[in-house]
């Protein structure tokens, strides 16, 4: 099954960025359908449609955005694969305020869905910290308030590793 999707990958992907809502909604849709069956099978797949479905929340059309929002928090909550999280941080240095805020609720919805185990591995804690940080100097008060929320969750998970990113006696005034 996913080595068929492999190969139709990219007309699906080509569907998606294309400037026909109905198409691009279609194909989203096919994509919703597909991790909600394939599950963490869907792993492989990461690589070939979270590029696309982030660079579509780049636009400025409230229906493309949105659509490509509702699948990117789904592929996080139907896969709970942490594979999905470089994809995320990689967004937060764009130009478009929306994507930020889209990589910023969807690293927040990994710290509140992935097993935390799966985000206590050193690398991902780091990159977790990168987000953290850079959320809290984004332009954009929505991605700042985001960027607070996955701070509180990151302290929740990871009270261990607070201390490395915040010195003790300031972990208050972060984000304030």
């Amino acid at each position: 099954m996913v080595a068929g999707i492999r190969s139709l990958s990219r007309p699906i992907n080509h569907a998606m960025n294309s400037e026909r809502s109905r198409l691009s909604g279609s194909a989203i849709e096919l994509v919703n359908a597909l991790l909600a069956g394939l599950g963490s099978s869907f792993e492989p797949l990461v690589s070939l449609f979270m590029p696309t479905l982030l660079g579509l929340c780049g636009r400025t059309n409230k229906v493309f955005t949105s659509r490509a929002k509702a699948c990117i928090l789904a592929v996080i909550e139907n896969t709970q694969l942490p594979s999905i999280l470089p994809y995320l941080a990689d967004s937060l240095t764009q130009k478009s305020a929306f994507l930020r805020l889209v990589a910023a609720e969807g690293v927040l919805a990994c710290l509140n869905c992935f097993n935390p185990p799966d985000i206590e591995k050193d690398t991902r804690a780091r990159l977790i910290e990168d987000v953290i940080k850079l959320t809290a100097r984004d332009a954009s008060a929505d991605v700042r308030r985001a960027g607070k929320m996955i701070f509180e969750a990151y302290k929740a998970l990871l009270p261990d590793r607070v201390e490395r990113l915040v010195p003790k006696d300031s972990t208050h005034d972060i984000h304030c």
